[in-house]
């Protein structure tokens, strides 16, 4: 998985000489993570090389009776990269990638403001990322100590 998460493209040769696995077992056990859905192979674009550079994270109040409705609809968004449920003051929460400020409004307004069951939304323009990939911890990692399971 460290192969994996450094270079979603490794070589299924180069993933077998890391874990000292057959090519055989790394392509079967690949195939099986891909299968149960533990894993899938995604690509990451910056925006701001294909010229956009509006990006604005969206915390939303929905009435709990229409939140699984409301955030599949806004899955469904092409501005929206992140959809997520929370708990606390808001309970969705979003992140918004728009060419420029104009279509971020646009979206706001026309696109999310569209959707009566959102009852507040809290909109923080993002001023620059210092990452945007995590890590998965491993077992025995300094990030895995003091795990329960």
């Amino acid at each position: 998985m460290d192969a994996l998460r450094r270079d979603g493209r490794a070589a299924i040769a180069e993933l077998a000489a890391g874990t000292d696995w057959s090519p055989a077992t790394v392509s079967r056990r690949l195939d099986h993570l891909r299968a149960c859905g533990a894993i899938f192979f995604d690509i990451e674009i910056d925006p701001a090389l294909l010229g956009g550079n509006v990006k604005a994270l969206l915390w939303m109040a929905v009435a709990s009776a229409h939140l699984d409705d409301v955030a599949t609809a806004l899955a469904r968004h092409d501005e929206l990269a992140f959809v997520a449920h929370t708990t606390g003051p808001t309970n969705l929460v979003a992140h918004t990638l728009c060419w420029a400020t104009a279509a971020l409004y646009r979206h706001l307004t026309h696109g999310l403001g569209a959707v009566k069951a959102i009852h507040t939304m809290e909109t923080a323009p993002v001023l620059r990322t210092l990452k945007a990939v995590g890590t998965f911890p491993t077992p025995g990692s300094p990030s895995d100590r003091g795990r329960t399971t």
